[in-house]
C-alpha cells in the first residue's frame, strides 16, 4: 500500500462495453459517460504491486474500492475481484464499491501500521515502543495471527475440501491449510505445522526448493521410497490455481494429486 502516484495506471485508459471510459493520470481518475466528464482524486494504491494494485478513493467522506485494478503480469487494467462483470450503469458504479466503516477499517488495518503505509513490526507484535518484543506470538497461535489478514474461513465449509465448494477460497492460504492432513495430523507434534514452518514472516517468499525441503524433513523416507517425481513436493501437492483472471495462487490444502 502507498499513496497514489499513478504507478501502473498513469497514461492508461479502458472503455467498458457499456461505453464508460476510464482514464488515469498521476493524480486522479477521469471518467467519461454519455459525453459528460468527471474527475475523482485517488488517495491510495492497495497491494504491493507484485501481482496487482487497486486504487482506493475518498468520495463524500466514504472509502471506495475502485472498479478497476492494475495487473502486473499482463501490465493492463481489468476488473477488480468481487466487482460485477456487468457494465457500470451509473457514475457511482463506475467509481467503485463503497466500503462500510468496518470493512474499510479492516482493509487499512492490514495494509497500514499506525498510520504508516505497509506492514511493520507492530502489525504482528503490537506496540512495544522503539523495540518490539520478538516473542509476542505463540507458535501454536501463529496461524490465527497470520489469518487475521491472510483470511481465515468466513464460514464453516460443509466438507474438508473448501476449494471444491468455493474456488476463490484458494486466495486465502489459511482456509486450505487448516483442513490439510499435514496440519491436522501434526497438531500434537512437538513442532506442529504452521505458517512459519515454511514462511519467514520477515522476508519475501522463498524459492520452491525451500518449501520442498520442509516437506522432506517429515516425509523423507516415504517420499524417497514411493514418489516417482522425486523431491519436488510443492509442485504436485500444492498446485497453482488461477480462479481469477491474471491472479495465480498456491493451493495450501496439501494433498495427493488427483
Amino acid at each position: 500500500m502507498k499513496p497514489y502516484d499513478g504507478e501502473g495506471f498513469a497514461g492508461k485508459a479502458l472503455r467498458e462495453r457499456g461505453g464508460t471510459v476510464y482514464r488515469f493520470d498521476r493524480e486522479q481518475l477521469r471518467l467519461e459517460r454519455g459525453g459528460e466528464f468527471r474527475a475523482f482524486p485517488i488517495a491510495w494504491l492497495f497491494g504491493a504491486g507484485h501481482f496487482a494494485r487497486t486504487p482506493v478513493l475518498s468520495v463524500d467522506g466514504r472509502w471506495v474500492e475502485h472498479r478497476l485494478s492494475w495487473y502486473a503480469a499482463p501490465n493492463r487494467l481489468s476488473l477488480t475481484p468481487g466487482h460485477s462483470p456487468q457494465p457500470s450503469s451509473s457514475w457511482e458504479e463506475s467509481v467503485g464499491v463503497v466500503q462500510s466503516e468496518k470493512n474499510a477499517a479492516r482493509c487499512f488495518g492490514c495494509h497500514m501500521t499506525a498510520n504508516r503505509p505497509g506492514v511493520h513490526c507492530e502489525s504482528c507484535h503490537g506496540a512495544q515502543g522503539e523495540h518490539p518484543v520478538a516473542k509476542t506470538i505463540r507458535r501454536d497461535r501463529s496461524v490465527a495471527a497470520c489469518a487475521g489478514c491472510h483470511r481465515s474461513p468466513l464460514r464453516e465449509y460443509a466438507s474438508p475440501a473448501p476449494e471444491m465448494e468455493d474456488p476463490l477460497s484458494v486466495r486465502f492460504a489459511p482456509v486450505g491449510l487448516t483442513v490439510s492432513r499435514c496440519y491436522v495430523g501434526s497438531r500434537r507434534a512437538k513442532q506442529p505445522l504452521d505458517c512459519v514452518t515454511c514462511h519467514d514472516p520477515h522476508a519475501d517468499a522463498g524459492p520452491r526448493a525451500s518449501y520442498d525441503a520442509q516437506c522432506l524433513s517429515c516425509h523423507v523416507r516415504r517420499a524417497r521410497a514411493a514418489c516417482p517425481r522425486g523431491p519436488e513436493c510443492a509442485s504436485c501437492h500444492m498446485p497453482k490455481s488461477t480462479p481469477l483472471p491474471y491472479l495465480t495462487f498456491t493451493d495450501h490444502r496439501i494433498r495427493k494429486p488427483d
